[in-house]
Parts: C-alpha cells; structure tokens; sequence
C-alpha cells in the first residue's frame, strides 16, 4: 500500500511538472490605455507607449475613450490605467480606482485633478518644461538678454520658480500678474516695455487662442521675441521653443515601467519631462535681425548651462 501511495505521488509531481512546463507562467502587467481623444497628438502618445510596453511583454488594453465611453472591464482588469489628457483622466477617474498614471497633461489641471480625488493612487508625467530648461533656451537664442519679462494668470503660483531660474541663467525677471483677459494687452505693454524678451508660459487663461494671437501680435508690434512652450507657437510667431513631444512622452514612461516587477506598481512621484525638444522659428529670427545658433548647438547649450 506504501508502494501505490508513493507511486501516486510521483504521478502528481511528475503533472504538476509538465503542466507547469506547458502553461506559461503570468509575466507582464495588463495595463489599460485611456485617450482623450482618437486623433492628434493623444493618439501618437498612445502608440508609442502601447507598441513599446507590449515589447516589454506587458499587456495592453485599449479602455476607450470620454467620447466613445470607457471600458468597465479593460479598468476593472487592469493593474496600472495610463490616462493621456484632461478629459481621459478625468473619465477614468470617474470609472475606477486602479493606480493611474496620466500623460500629455499641463501641472496646473493634474494638480486641480489630484485635489479632487485626495484618496485615488495617482500620479503623472506633466507636459510642463523646468523653468531653468526654458531660460536656457532664452540665453541661448538671445546671448545678449539680460532682463525676461513674464505675464501670469491668477491661478499660476510659480513666480518664485520662475525668479530662480532666471537668476540662474543671469537674468532680471519682470512679472506681472493679470487677473482676466481684459487685462491681457495692458499687462503685456507693460512687461514688454520693461524687457528684452518674453518668457511665454502655460497658463491656462492666457494659453487660449484669442490669448496667444494678441500676446504674438503685441509682441511683434514691440519688436520683442517670444521664447515659448510649444511648436505650434514658434509656427504662429513666437522665436523659439522647448517641449515634449508624444513619442517621448510614451519614452519617459516606458523607462519608468522598465523598472516596475510583475504584477506590482509602484507610482512614482508627478514629475515634468525628462525628454525634451526645440523649435526655432528663423524667419521671425530674421525679421528681428537675431543670428541664432543651429538646432544642435542649443540643445547642447541647454543640457549643459553653458553661455554662447
């Protein structure tokens, strides 16, 4: 009777073996991909990140979007929910309280998001350049600067950032701070007066595009080049840029799920880019009689603080 008994349990480590060998342990996380929109910049994001986390043998559920309505079950299933934009995370919000990491959204909205839902794990990878990357670029397009001017909105509460970083890169700052739209142009007369330069920043009230065409158009008017935070800004006017694109912005997450074990997430703190670009418009440096250095040179003068 020993004998059948030991026998049979060889039988059933000998299967549990073999079953072990044929049905692939689970590797990976599911993670469930919310976009704002279907088209534009949220659907390069989206690409990026899905073709590059599925290499890394994660699963990669497509949740839908606030239009179409979202996936319960791709949430319910997911171990991380990648949200990419304002109105994805605010949907996915709404549906599901997995660990949530948003992308392709400004620091302002993440962090009115953030306070509205205090107990939800979450955190983000914000489009928001570091205040020292954008005067960088300003010293490196204009080695002569020596005074930057910035108009803020009510809501923008970096102004001490903003003084730091000029310093930084030996600059004077001038600021002023407007309380509504109508406010805008004498604000903006006011900062152009007092600076060789504009420093144009994400502020939501002033980011609008009846904002943007009158700060463009003062500007010129003044002679006074922008530096700004986004390529379709340098196309409508402005001198130069620095931003992140989509593909990178799926890049700085990739890297970060490089270092997330199976079926485990741990969030990492919001952070800015780590990934950035420029975009010079020569046209405008020509109409302003500026000579600015190749697209190579600047990037290098920003990642290293060096003075032209």
């Amino acid at each position: 009777m020993c004998r059948g008994w030991g026998l049979r349990v060889r039988i059933w480590l000998l299967a549990g073996l073999l079953l072990g060998l044929v049905l692939p342990a689970r590797a990976g996380l599911d993670v469930a991909v919310v976009v704002s929109q279907r088209g534009g910049a949220h659907a390069a994001f989206a690409q990026a990140f899905s073709r590059a986390a599925a290499g890394l043998g994660h699963r990669v559920l497509d949740a839908g979007t606030p239009a179409e309505g979202l996936d319960d079950v791709a949430l319910a299933r997911a171990d991380l929910v990648v949200a990419s934009g304002d109105a994805a995370l605010s949907a996915a919000l709404r549906l599901n309280p997995r660990p949530t990491l948003a992308a392709m959204i400004g620091q302002a909205r993440f962090d009115a998001l953030r306070m509205a839902h205090p107990d939800r794990p979450l955190s983000a990878f914000t489009l928001d350049q570091p205040a020292e990357r954008q005067f960088r670029l300003l010293k490196a397009v204009l080695p002569d600067a020596r005074r930057a001017g910035v108009l803020l909105g009510p809501e923008r509460g970096d102004r001490v950032d903003l003084e730091r970083a000029a310093a930084a890169s030996g600059l004077d700052l001038f600021v002023r701070v407007i309380g509504d739209e109508a406010e805008l142009i004498r604000g903006l007369e006011a900062v152009l007066r007092d600076s060789d330069s504009l420093i144009a920043v994400p502020d939501a009230m002033l980011s609008s595009p009846s904002a943007a065409r009158s700060i463009l158009l003062t500007s010129y008017r003044f002679q006074k080049p922008i530096v700004a935070f986004s390529r379709a800004y340098v196309d409508a006017g402005a001198l130069a840029a620095i931003f992140t694109t989509p593909e990178q912005v799926a890049a700085d997450l990739i890297a970060w799920l490089r270092l997330q074990k199976d079926e485990s997430v741990q969030l990492p703190p919001p952070r800015g880019p780590a990934s950035f670009d420029i975009a010079v418009n020569r046209q405008v440096a020509r109409a302003l009689g500026l000579s600015v250095a190749d697209d190579a040179e600047l990037l290098r003068l920003i990642a290293t603080g060096d003075q032209p």
